[in-house]
């Protein structure tokens, strides 16, 4: 889930994917900013990037145990030794890092290939400017496949904000029962309204337009095909010397 700025493209023109138009063209000179659907092979997409040797924005980079959390300045830094990739030291995935990237000039340093975020609304109104237009690609899964997953996921993710221990005590069906806050998830973050204020079918559309004018669209369950077309859109090969 990326989305590209600095590129040739004019405003409006829109990347044609299908069975007879199956390749993109390239993007030169782009950022990429990556916006992580939960449960949606995000964190497959983060982790093949790291090993292709890109440099990534996201919360790693603005650790405090790294030190380059308070610089005023875009830092780009190994944050593991022994292995090649790379970070910058802003979190992309919330809004206070957002605009944090925002005041650094993330986009406009040309330090990151890929930045990604939870907040694609936010971020692609924060971040880019006239100078700076791209273009998202994302991974999208099943909204009733998702959910599930997130439901056995949150049982034992002691580390996330939204742990439900509770959950694990219910089965699926209770659990589908319960009231929600996560109802039309893509909708709300596209359009950007808050999780509990309703979206309508006005929306919906806006949404839907989102993905067709901006979006790569990529499928979790046919994951080897969508990181194929989102690497011709990065300028990138699985052969470029990572491993």
């Amino acid at each position: 889930m990326i989305y590209c700025a600095h590129h040739s493209q004019p405003p409006g023109i829109v990347f044609k994917l299908s069975l007879t138009n199956p390749t993109p063209p390239t993007l030169p000179s782009s950022i990429h900013n990556n916006i992580d659907i939960p449960k949606s092979g995000g964190t497959t997409a983060k982790r093949l990037y790291q090993c292709m040797g890109q440099t990534l924005a996201h919360r790693v980079g603005a650790d405090p145990k790294f030190g380059h959390d308070k610089e005023d300045e875009v830092v780009v830094f190994e944050p593991h030794a022994g292995k090649d990739w790379k970070v910058v030291n802003v979190d992309t995935t919330i809004k206070a890092g957002i605009l944090r990237a925002k005041e650094l000039g993330l986009v406009q340093s040309h330090t990151t290939d890929l930045i990604f975020t939870m907040e694609p609304n936010f971020a692609g109104r924060e971040l880019y400017d006239e100078a700076n237009k791209g273009r998202f690609l994302a991974l999208f899964r099943h909204p009733v496949e998702r959910a599930v997953s997130m439901f056995y996921y949150l049982q034992t993710a002691t580390w996330e904000r939204t742990y439900r221990p509770e959950w694990a005590d219910m089965s699926v069906i209770e659990w589908a029962g319960l009231e929600h806050q996560e109802e039309d998830y893509m909708v709300h973050k596209l359009v950007g309204k808050k999780f509990g204020d309703p979206a309508d079918e006005t929306d919906l559309i806006i949404a839907k337009e989102l993905v067709r004018q901006r979006f790569i669209v990529g499928l979790m369950g046919e994951m080897k095909e969508s990181i194929r077309r989102f690497n011709i859109v990065l300028g990138v090969t699985p052969d470029d010397g990572h491993e």
